[in-house]
């Protein structure tokens, strides 16, 4: 007769047992009472959901997470610097605002012009030592920048930082697609960019903090804090995998530089008219909001939150389809259209009770998001599918030149047009949108019939005794 550890027979004995999770039977001499198998089984099924939700922000341990680690800490010092580094330069060092703005625009310009040349040196020399350097070098302008006092170095400084920090964006693509390869590189760009939001975020706050106290000891220890940030990046940045640099090609066989390739171009400034999206939500909806409707003003840091959560959570969901051509730009058509949606949306919340305006904005507010994302994910699967493999930093750089008019006119453009115009204003930014919906799939289209196949341009390398690469056509 079976007993239990009291000694008495088990009423169970030789009966199936049903749990939530599992079913067992007992059969005589065996207890009831399992409690080893169910903590197991309870721990297994907690480290499965903590497992699932890390997937959700993490990509797997290797190169990629590494990657990742690079971009979490950089984020930290990037929302340190952005959000009290204007206020120091302001009330510290004395600038104005138009001072300070100036630093920033040529910084802009400068690093839509040295994007190509940088590329070019990410493939020629390799793009893991090429984005450490610019790591190092905006450390170093970071340094720089605690000695600042006038205007003149102030000018200096943040043209060289912003110039560090825009090319290596393109450095880091360069690397981010030599070292996971094609089937990892679009869904490890989702996975920066969520941890980038969610750092950058956090650090944000933290320097509310410093501006709050306005301590000059304190806005330059988010120099120093951002310029350490920067080495400890370079530092993971060599612990890598090496990405062999790109050979020099013969001379009869050197291919049309990316500045040439007018279809890739296209795409890139049609691309980049997604960019001025989330400038729309950052710039234009909060002054829309405290200046032509009766919304609360704090709900415009509520509407900043709302964007921040659904970036960090469902940017790596959505670019799971962006890894093809096909893919990427069924995304951006999704992108232009909910854009222009979201500005229709906009267009109603000027005269109506506050509630309702409230309630306008958030829903402007998530397809704006939805927007951001769908740009992002067709934006890096574009950029990289009809790209060469051995010319992806140049390429790269090429790409970036789409985002100049978001970069220039777009601040411009979100606060004067609905400040101006009202509702009308956010319905011509709508039409700027559909005119961007109409012009994405053609221009895409041409740039995939000026590829040369994979197939063809590893026959053609074969006979000619150079790497294979897909290129443009001649």
């Amino acid at each position: 007769m079976g007993t239990n550890t009291c000694g008495m027979e088990s009423p169970f004995a030789g009966k199936v047992m049903i749990f939530p999770d599992h079913a067992r039977i007992l059969t005589p001499g065996q207890s009831s009472y399992a409690p080893g198998a169910t903590m197991t089984e309870s721990a297994q099924g907690t480290r499965q959901t903590r497992r699932s939700f890390l997937s959700a922000l993490l990509p797997e341990p290797g190169p990629g997470r590494l990657l990742v680690l690079c971009t979490a800490v950089a984020s930290l010092g990037n929302g340190l610097y952005m959000a009290g580094g204007a206020v120091y330069f302001a009330r510290v060092v004395g600038l104005s605002p138009g001072q300070i703005g100036i630093g920033l625009s040529v910084a802009g310009v400068m690093a839509l012009v040295l994007g190509v040349p940088v590329g070019f040196i990410a493939d020629r020399f390799g793009p893991r030592g090429t984005t450490a350097v610019l790591a190092l070098c905006k450390a170093a302008m970071l340094v720089f920048a605690v000695f600042v006092d006038s205007f003149a170095l102030y000018l200096v400084m943040a043209a060289l930082l912003g110039t560090a920090e825009q090319t290596g964006h393109v450095a880091r693509g360069a690397l981010v697609s030599g070292v996971m390869g094609r089937e990892g590189r679009v869904k490890l760009s989702a996975y920066m960019r969520s941890v980038f939001n969610g750092g950058f975020a956090l650090a944000s706050l933290a320097a509310g903090f410093v501006i709050a106290v306005d301590s000059r000891s304190l806005y330059l220890a988010l120099f120093w804090g951002n310029a350490i940030a920067m080495v400890l990046v370079a530092g993971l940045y060599t612990r890598l995998p090496h990405v062999p640099p790109q050979p020099r090609q013969p001379r009869g066989r050197r291919e049309r530089s990316a500045v040439r390739d007018v279809p890739y171009i296209m795409v890139a400034q049609v691309s980049g008219l997604a960019r001025i999206g989330p400038t729309v939500l950052a710039l234009g909806v909060p002054l829309w909001l405290v200046t032509h409707t009766d919304a609360p003003r704090a709900m415009a840091a509520w509407l900043m939150l709302i964007n921040t959560l659904m970036v960090v959570f469902l940017q790596v969901y959505v670019a799971r389809d962006a890894d093809t051509v096909a893919g990427a730009s069924r995304l951006q058509k999704w992108t232009f259209l909910v854009l222009a949606v979201a500005c229709a949306v906009a267009a109603f919340s000027g005269d109506i009770p506050a509630w309702a305006a409230a309630v306008t904005l958030a829903v402007a507010t998530v397809l704006f998001t939805l927007g951001e994302i769908w740009g992002e994910a067709a934006r890096w699967g574009l950029r990289y599918e009809l790209a060469p493999e051995n010319a992806q930093g140049q390429y790269g750089g090429v790409f970036a030149t789409g985002d100049a008019l978001a970069v220039i006119a777009g601040p411009v453009l979100v606060t004067t047009a609905p400040d101006r115009l009202g509702a009308v204003g956010w319905l011509l930014l709508a039409l700027l949108f559909m005119g961007s919906l109409a012009l994405s799939g053609p221009v895409t289209r041409w740039a995939v019939r000026t590829r040369v196949p994979a197939a063809e341009a590893a026959e053609e390398s074969n006979l000619k005794g150079v790497p294979s690469t897909a290129a443009p056509r001649q």
